[in-house]
């Protein structure tokens, strides 16, 4: 997100034939802005990049909410077919979370044209 990856994938598709407002974008399963916390340094980093995805944790301290900046910067590129996964890593027992674990895992996602 704050390294611009998400305008620069809806450019080159846009740029071989792509209507941003055709484009449908999912978003997976990741840690929530209430549970990815973060030095609070790095929020105003990100946050000056993306607004949208300055956050706060449960507990207070100062997080990151990186699908709500992927969905911001969807959202002004046109792309407006969108959804969001419910599921926060951290939260749920049964996604892989090396913040909660300390232990790698695996996680995968897919991209088609239709």
């Amino acid at each position: 997100m704050v390294a611009g990856i998400v305008p620069a994938a809806v450019r080159a598709m846009v740029g071989l034939g792509a209507e941003p407002s055709r484009i449908v974008a999912r978003t997976g399963p990741a840690v929530c802005g209430r549970c990815y916390e973060v030095p609070e340094a790095m929020r105003a980093e990100v946050a000056a990049v993306e607004p949208a995805a300055h956050a706060e944790t449960g507990w207070g301290t100062p997080s990151v909410d990186v699908t709500a900046g992927v969905h911001a910067q969807l959202d002004r590129l046109g792309v407006h077919d969108r959804e969001r996964s419910p599921v926060c890593t951290r939260e749920s027992q049964d996604h892989f979370s090396y913040r909660r674990d300390r232990t790698t895992g695996r996680l995968a996602g897919y991209v088609w044209l239709g």
